[in-house]
């Protein structure tokens, strides 16, 4: 059986890597994602040091909220607290009620095992990986060969939408799960042999459901509600499809 994934198992092994050609400077090296410079244009930075101008003002929710959230998650963990409230903003408010913070999805562990300026450039480049893993599964079960396979991974995760998106993180870690859910529902619909178990539906609408779970986890309510529109068409079609031919 190995043999027979060989091939499969070495081009998802290259998707994964892929992204590391523009992201390894800020996963490897000694930059980082967070747009640090635009702290200095406001107050106590901008007089601590003169700049004329950030590189680029609009991607300082990176810094100015992604990255504070990230560091209240870490700090209260090693500290053996949950994040249930936060404090530090105006009179304090619930933290983990609130959805986009992805303290639970099981990829934020990256933030607990590296400092956070380098962790946000493993977590983007990994999640760019699992976003080319997940088109490659998508083209292989709609029967397509493995280089179109591998040329669909590779567009989907070098796609404008997820390369300008990487300041981001909640919406590539959402967005990343789209093409699978589709293989998903293909594979249930299909009823297609698990583990050697002929015409097996639940185990794959299982995993299915797993996925959109994984989604809504990673912190962006829109792209899950966008992503159930485009799995709902999908499966609306293929059904539809089934019943006609």
């Amino acid at each position: 059986m190995t043999q027979r994934y060989k091939t499969d198992l070495f081009l998802i092994l290259v998707l994964l890597l892929l992204p590391l050609l523009l992201f390894a400077p800020v996963s490897l090296g000694n930059k980082t994602l967070l747009p640090a410079d635009a702290l200095y244009s406001f107050e106590p930075y901008q007089s601590a040091l003169k700049i004329e101008e950030p590189q680029n003002p609009l991607l300082a929710d990176l810094v100015l909220e992604n990255y504070v959230w990230q560091r209240f998650i870490v700090k209260s963990v090693r500290a053996g607290q949950l994040p249930l409230w936060d404090p530090f903003l105006f009179t304090g408010h619930p933290f983990l009620a609130n959805g986009q913070h992805s303290a639970l999805y099981p990829l934020s562990l990256i933030f607990h095992l590296f400092s956070l300026p380098r962790a946000y450039g493993i977590f983007i480049a990994f999640q760019l990986g699992l976003a080319g893993i997940s088109s490659y599964l998508l083209g292989r079960t709609m029967h397509a060969t493995k280089l179109g396979a591998f040329l669909a991974g590779i567009t989907f995760q070098f796609s404008g939408f997820l390369v300008v998106s990487v300041v981001h993180p909640m919406i590539v870690a959402a967005a990343a799960w789209l093409p699978l859910q589709l293989a998903l529902v293909e594979l249930t619909i299909r009823r297609r042999s698990f583990l050697r178990n002929e015409r097996a539906m639940l185990p794959w609408a299982v995993v299915g459901a797993i996925s959109i779970g994984l989604q809504m986890l990673a912190g962006h309510a829109e792209i899950t509600y966008f992503s159930l529109l485009v799995v709902g068409t999908f499966a609306a079609w293929r059904l539809l499809h089934g019943i006609l031919t």
